[in-house]
C-alpha cells in the first residue's frame, strides 16, 4: 500500500520534466490556473498509465525494472550529462564536444542493445 500511495512523490522528476516540456510549448498567453490544470491532468495520465502498465506486467516486475533501467538509467549517466555539458560550456574545445558526443552515441547503443536483451528475454522472466 506504501508504493501505491508514494508512487507519485516517487515520479514526481519524471513527471516534472515531462510536463514542463509539454507546457513549454504552450501558448505563452495561458493563464497560469490553466498551465497548472494542463500539468496535473498530464500528470494524472501517466501515473494511470503506469499504474495500469504495472497490473499488466506484475509478474514480469524484474524485465519491468531492467526496461525501465535500459530506457531511463542509462540515458541519466551515459547521454545527458556529455550533452548537456555541451550546452553549458560554450567555450569548450572541438575535441572536448566531439568526445561528448561520442559518449552519448555509445549511451544511445548501450540503451538500445540494454533494452533489446530485455525485451528478446522477456518470456523467460515470469515471476509465478
Amino acid at each position: 500500500i506504501a508504493v501505491v500511495f508514494t508512487f507519485p512523490l516517487q515520479a514526481f522528476p519524471a513527471l516534472e520534466v515531462v510536463t514542463n516540456r509539454r507546457n513549454s510549448k504552450g501558448k505563452s498567453e495561458e493563464t497560469e490556473s490553466t498551465r497548472l490544470y494542463k500539468r496535473n491532468i498530464t500528470a494524472s495520465i501517466i501515473v494511470c498509465c503506469l499504474g495500469f502498465l504495472a497490473v499488466l506486467a506484475i509478474d514480469y516486475l524484474g524485465n519491468v525494472v531492467s526496461l525501465l533501467g535500459s530506457l531511463v538509467g542509462i540515458p541519466i549517466a551515459l547521454i545527458y550529462p556529455p550533452l548537456i555539458h555541451n550546452k553549458l560550456v560554450k567555450d569548450s574545445s572541438r575535441s572536448t564536444r566531439m568526445m561528448n558526443y561520442c559518449l552519448s552515441i555509445v549511451g544511445v547503443f548501450a540503451a538500445g542493445a540494454a533494452s533489446y536483451t530485455t525485451l528478446s528475454s522477456w518470456g523467460e522472466g515470469a515471476e509465478g
